[in-house]
């Protein structure tokens, strides 16, 4: 899932001829998932499953994945506009399927249920979601949308688009893509699927297990322990998403895809997409919890967070060039600053 804005970048023909790509504008009109996955109709004599292009494509990803495995072409579906209906209405069925996790081969354990009308092969009665597939939601947040649940949020990465860099503009590469040798290490990459979820248990162990090595791990254990009187704290889930971006973020980082200031970059990335989108509310519900996690930017045990207040929050951020070098975790420290900041303007606050 992403935030505030979408950016496509389409393969050269160089590098791949196929179509790997879905756009697809969600409607407000979406009340369940005959939208995406499309409906047997039973008014039609010849036994008509109503097909969507969706479907379809997932139908292809699978299928290039039974064919290739581990050399099958990656797959990127793109809702834009996610939340113009209830993600929790329309992309129940995915949801349930996602959480049910991976199969030896990759696949879901879980199936999408499509029909059960006996005869009836094109579609078949349901399909397992292959690894190779990837879904990408975009989210512009209005008074004409709907808020996501903590169900969605536990199961996405959520990245905001927040800064505009005026004096980048316009790009000096006009093409707007990476260099040709980035890009088929970008592809290489992530036709090994998976690169951030639906992963087996056993390689989620193993990524656990190596956090466990990193002083990260008690700063994992401590931040749940102090949100948990809030009802804040977060699950296995989260935790092994973490390990799993943790791990795969210093591959990339190895082989030269993107690069990281250090390993406490990956981590503050990490807590940032996967911890706060989840604090929603007033400054009664939120002050004290935003402040146990700014401790926890700042990496000093010995700062009491009645040591912050409205005067320091709006001095860091109006000063944040010269005073960004107080947090260890600086990605994650100006986004709760900036929501401090609106919850002692307003009263109220979210991480959209």
């Amino acid at each position: 899932m992403s935030s505030g804005g979408f950016l496509r970048v389409k393969t050269p023909k160089d590098y791949s001829s196929i179509i790997n790509y879905l756009f697809l504008s969600v409607r407000p009109d979406w009340r369940d998932s005959k939208s995406l996955i499309g409906w047997y109709n039973p008014l039609k004599s010849n036994q008509q499953y109503e097909k969507t292009t969706f479907l379809e494509f997932i139908l292809k990803a699978k299928k290039d994945f039974e064919k290739n495995g581990k050399n099958a072409t990656p797959y990127f579906i793109i809702l834009d506009e996610m939340n113009l209906a209830h993600v929790e209405y329309y992309f129940a069925d995915f949801l349930s399927v996602l959480e049910s996790g991976r199969d030896e081969r990759g696949f879901t354990r879980e199936s999408i249920r499509l029909h059960s009308i006996d005869g009836l092969d094109d579609p078949p009665k349901e399909v397992k979601l292959p690894p190779n597939l990837y879904i990408i939601g975009t989210v512009n947040v209005d008074e004409t949308t709907y808020t996501f649940s903590p169900k969605v949020l536990d199961r996405a990465f959520t990245i905001e688009f927040h800064e505009v860099l005026l004096e980048e503009y316009p790009p000096a590469d006009k093409s707007g893509l990476p260099d040709p040798e980035t890009i088929r290490k970008i592809k290489e990459d992530f036709t090994k699927h998976g690169k951030f979820l639906g992963y087996a248990k056993d390689e989620i162990n193993e990524a656990v297990k190596s956090l466990k090595e990193k002083d990260y791990w008690n700063t994992l254990v401590n931040l749940n322990k102090v949100l948990e009187p809030y009802d804040l704290h977060f699950g296995y889930r989260v935790v092994d998403e973490i390990a799993m971006f943790f791990r795969k973020a210093e591959e990339s980082w190895e082989k030269g895809i993107i690069e990281f200031e250090s390993e406490d970059d990956i981590f503050d990335l990490a807590i940032l997409m996967k911890i706060l989108p989840k604090f929603h509310g007033n400054r009664k519900k939120l002050e004290k919890p935003l402040k146990e996690v700014l401790k926890t930017c700042l990496g000093n045990s010995s700062v009491s967070i009645e040591d912050f207040n409205e005067r320091n929050v709006i001095e860091w951020l109006e000063n944040w060039d010269s005073k960004k070098d107080e947090f260890r975790f600086k990605h994650t420290a100006k986004k709760v600053l900036r929501m401090l900041r609106q919850l002692y303007e307003i009263g109220f606050t979210s991480f959209s």
